[in-house]
């Protein structure tokens, strides 16, 4: 059995063709499902560059200078795909369940599947020293880039406790301070109804800046005040948008006594 998976797994174009299917179960389920909602737009950029290169990578193996460029994406796309995995924090459990009670929770298990997958290629089994070398930089260098985004929101934790001290009178508005007044009618922050009511967008900046700050959220108000305050300090920010992401709950967000 686990031979002719390896020998599977070999065959480049096999692969390709495995993970353009996975991905696009992904979207689908996204879709539908309340997940990862609307993702803003510097995210929209990065999965189409990393799921596209997760596609492609198997097939470009041959050509020296597009697999050092895949295997740096790589890189990239395994923090992707670990985000994935922590974000969805209990489906795990309960896909688990779900793949020994019926098989369904094996799309749980999608993002674990590519984080192994990308491991063994790129980091244990690698073509070259050189593609692993530019893997570990990409890895490298999203690991920065997280600790500074977890600086970020602590430096903006300290913003907010300042704005409540002002009496809500003066706000540091900075790219930080908005996601977290908007945080909870915007910004869902938490995988479906655990995030207490339901905002369409999806922002991985503010994610994970609470998860490297004990998922604090340093403004405590009720929503309502909180979107008075939102437009007051972000009046031409868009706060309420045409739909909620997922087909299977966008009447629930339009229909919500918040909105009245």
């Amino acid at each position: 059995m686990l031979q002719r998976i390896s020998k599977y797994f070999s065959n480049s174009t096999k692969l390709a063709l495995l993970n353009a299917i996975l991905i696009g179960v992904l979207i689908a389920l996204n879709t539908y499902f309340q997940a990862f909602c609307i993702p803003t737009n510097w995210t929209i950029v990065l999965l189409v560059i990393c799921f596209t290169n997760t596609i492609i990578y198997p097939l470009v193996k041959n050509n020296k200078k597009l697999h050092l460029l895949t295997s740096f994406i790589n890189g990239i796309t395994l923090f992707v795909f670990i985000y994935c995995v922590i974000f969805l924090e209990h489906m795990n459990l309960t896909g688990l369940l779900l793949l020994i009670a019926a098989g369904s929770g094996v799309v749980v298990f999608i993002p674990h599947f590519f984080i192994v997958q990308l491991l063994w290629r790129n980091l244990i089994r690698p073509t070259s020293t050189l593609s692993r070398k530019y893997f570990l930089t990409a890895i490298l260098i999203c690991t920065g880039i997280v600790f500074y985004i977890g600086h970020q929101y602590k430096e903006a934790i300290t913003s907010i406790e300042s704005f409540e001290q002002s009496n809500f009178k003066e706000l540091d508005k900075s790219f930080m301070t908005e996601k977290i007044l908007g945080m909870h009618f915007i910004y869902h922050t938490r995988y479906c109804f655990f995030d207490g009511w339901r905002p369409p967008k999806h922002e991985p900046i503010l994610v994970i800046g609470m998860w490297l700050n004990n998922r604090y959220d340093p403004l405590s108000v009720d929503l309502k005040t909180r979107l008075e305050l939102y437009k007051k300090f972000f009046p031409n920010r868009k706060y309420k948008f045409s739909c909620s992401c997922a087909i299977e709950y966008s009447n629930v967000y339009h229909s919500s006594y918040f909105w009245k």
